[in-house]
């Protein structure tokens, strides 16, 4: 009679205990190692391993990104996706690890500038060429002809998503951008000067004070002087 008495607080004690720690659907995980407390480490997420540390410089953090891309966190991206600089990819490398995106919005009404400065070196209208063309421009520290904003201008200024990799893209990348994406509508109207909204600047010269431009909701191409106002959408790659 003690015995099934003693077994029975025995029971009563081990069902409390395990109700109260929350055992009641199984056995406890019991941990052993010597005597230490087993531990749990949390592991970040690919999210928060890609955000930018604050002590991070826009260049950092555009290096930074471009190896995370070449690991298992990679972000895979298709053309259309929204790049993390917050405009459209138009163009995809290693299965979707790098490429190319546009920037979120453009300007008109926006000079080219170089007014009778001769751009030998950015002349290549090849696809790719657009970071280089656009560095050898801002070496010739070129200002506007009538006083107004110029390319360099919007370029320098020019800060989406963190980054201020952007660049001038070449006339085949412009080319690009309108066979991948499709028509690119502007709304905004021509100022007094002469201004061409529609048609966007590329960072490809073609001879003298001409540069190539192509209408982003036609396809159509044009040559245009260097103080004539177009629009500008600038890309970058990832």
């Amino acid at each position: 009679m003690r015995i099934k008495i003693l077994a029975t607080l025995l029971m009563t004690v081990w069902v409390t205990t395990a109700s109260a720690y929350g055992w009641e659907d199984g056995d406890p995980l019991i941990l052993s190692g010597g005597g230490d407390e087993g531990t749990v480490e949390y592991e970040l997420t690919c999210d928060e391993q890609r955000a930018r540390d604050p002590s991070m410089t826009d260049e950092d953090y555009t290096d930074f990104l471009l190896k995370f891309q070449d690991t298992d966190c990679a972000k895979i991206f298709k053309p259309g996706d929204i790049g993390f600089g917050g405009g459209k990819v138009f163009h995809v490398t290693d299965e979707g690890r790098h490429g190319m995106e546009i920037a979120p919005y453009h300007h008109t009404s926006v000079e080219y500038g170089c007014w009778y400065v001769g751009l030998e070196g950015a002349r290549d209208q090849s696809f790719g060429a657009g970071k280089s063309n656009t560095e050898v421009a801002l070496g010739k520290n070129c200002v506007s002809h009538y006083g107004g904003t110029t390319i360099f201008d919007v370029l320098r200024n020019f800060d989406a998503g963190d980054f201020r990799d952007w660049y001038i893209p070449s006339y085949y990348e412009l080319k690009e951008i309108y066979r991948v994406l499709g028509p690119y509508t502007v709304t905004e109207k021509g100022s007094a000067h002469p201004s061409y909204p529609q048609f966007f600047w590329s960072s490809s010269e073609s001879y003298a004070i001409w540069m190539w431009g192509l209408n982003l909701t036609t396809g159509k191409n044009a040559l245009a002087g260097h103080s004539v106002k177009l629009s500008v959408l600038l890309i970058r790659n990832f």
